[in-house]
């Protein structure tokens, strides 16, 4: 009779101190989130690189920084193409976005595209350039153009703006300083050796193995990218991850 006392008491003391033990540790520890892109936390494209493949309604983009990534797009998705261009392509009225040398400033590489209404911005996607603030601060670089090396420091050597007169031998840009609101005409010259590109709207056709891209849009936990606009160019000598392609050959370059 004494060990079977001795038998239920610890019986029960084992089971109190089991439920005061689990007490403590029952909750299940939240599961963590994916970590966000450093592309997204940098403020950059959220996909850029060379086209390793392309489907009916996605590509999977290459780079040698974030690895393959896959950009799904649809028909709500913009796309632009950068085409090699002339000096016939830049006109009264087209906008412009210039890197160049000395004062008045000798271009080296000259983006155009078509003004938005009355004003000129370049849409950002990865190439996109928008219009300088204050006239000093550098504009993004277009894709597929190089880093001019004797372009001054400080907004020299650069203008963007709308075109107001074309000659054979330049032209006149239209510069709007946003922090005074003044307007200042800068005078561009161009020689042989002037490069010249557009940004023409596309669509998901002009979409091929070995172009360069530069997507926007957001990234699900997987990585994978819904892309809201993409813009697309060829890959330079330095390939895509370092400026982006030199343009898709189309009518020459040159004083044309």
């Amino acid at each position: 009779m004494r060990r079977t006392v001795f038998a239920v008491a610890g019986g029960a003391l084992a089971l109190l101190l089991a439920a005061c033990g689990s007490s403590g540790t029952n909750s299940a520890a939240p599961a963590s989130q994916a970590p966000a892109s450093s592309a997204a936390r940098a403020g950059g494209p959220a996909a850029s690189g060379t086209v390793a493949a392309v489907a009916a309604s996605s590509i999977e983009v290459q780079s040698t920084s974030s690895g393959q990534v896959t950009v799904n797009f649809s028909n709500t998705t913009t796309f632009t193409d950068r085409a090699t261009a002339a000096l016939a392509d830049v006109t009264t009225g087209s906008c412009v976005s210039v890197t160049g040398t000395g004062t008045p400033i000798t271009a080296q590489s000259v983006d155009i595209t078509a003004a938005n209404g009355n004003n000129c911005t370049f849409g950002g996607q990865g190439g996109g350039m928008r219009p300088q603030q204050g006239g000093s601060s550098r504009p993004s670089r277009p894709s597929g153009s190089s880093r001019p090396s004797g372009a001054a420091n400080g907004g020299g050597g650069r203008a963007f703006g709308k075109v107001t007169a074309v000659s054979g031998t330049g032209f006149t840009v239209q510069q709007d300083n946003q922090r005074t609101g003044a307007t200042t005409d800068v005078q561009v010259t161009v020689n042989s050796t002037t490069t010249y590109f557009k940004n023409e709207s596309s669509n998901s056709a002009a979409l091929k193995v070995g172009e360069c891209v530069s997507a926007q849009g957001k990234a699900d936990d997987t990585g994978a990218v819904t892309a809201q606009s993409i813009a697309i160019s060829q890959a330079s000598a330095n390939g895509c991850d370092t400026g982006f392609g030199g343009g898709r050959q189309r009518n020459g370059g040159g004083n044309g």
